[in-house]
């Protein structure tokens, strides 16, 4: 009976290490099912980079005051803060859209790096609250706000230092405000049923594989 007692008592100590590991991701935004299990979370955010990625390069119209580009990348960089929370946004946001500078503009990735991982990460951080949720609360429009302002604002600087004010100014009015706007509305539309399905159905399909 002793040896069963002490068994008892090692199982239960184990699950509440486990359980204090998993609490302490919550800040990462790995605050629910389907991100406590890490190779989940790791899977995810893999498939996302490659989607911000593809999603960049889907559409590409040059710009040629900074020698940058209009694309669509930012719907997913959004939706991945959204989905992965901050450390998923800053991974899936920063690495997918600087491996797809890195096919026509490498002198844009670090500098996209950054503020595209910045935005990512800004939109988990301020709606990671919301992670199972299919609706959209004033937490999501205030992350996704302070996401384009994140975005805006790190390429307007960055240019304006590489190209000049004018140039920086350009780009800001006629092709950032319009590609973040798109992002936005894309992000509203289908981020939070995204995070939804992924939080509900996937984990309960992944139970049944067991």
């Amino acid at each position: 009976m002793t040896a069963i007692h002490l068994n008892s008592l090692f199982n239960k100590k184990i699950k509440l290490q486990q359980t204090r590991v998993f609490s302490s991701t919550s800040i990462f935004g790995v605050n629910n099912p389907v991100f406590s299990r890490p190779s989940v979370f790791l899977a995810l955010t893999a498939i996302f980079t490659a989607l911000t990625t593809v999603t960049t390069l889907l559409i590409v119209i040059p710009f040629p005051a900074t020698s940058g580009y209009f694309n669509l990348g930012d719907s997913m960089v959004m939706i991945s803060g959204l989905l992965l929370g901050p450390l998923g946004g800053f991974i899936a946001g920063g690495m997918g859209s600087a491996l797809a500078d890195m096919v026509g503009y490498p002198h844009f990735a670090p500098i996209t790096f950054l503020v595209k991982g910045c935005e990512g990460l800004v939109v988990g951080l301020v709606t990671q609250q919301n992670q199972t949720s299919s609706r959209i609360y004033f937490r999501d429009i205030l992350g996704l706000l302070l996401g384009a302002f994140i975005m805006l604002l790190g390429y307007f600087i960055a240019e304006a230092l590489l190209f000049g004010l004018e140039a920086a100014l350009l780009e800001l009015v006629w092709v950032n405000s319009i590609q973040i706007t798109f992002g936005i509305i894309v992000a509203l539309l289908i981020g939070s049923v995204t995070r939804r399905y992924v939080a509900s159905n996937l984990i309960s399909q992944l139970d049944r594989v067991k």
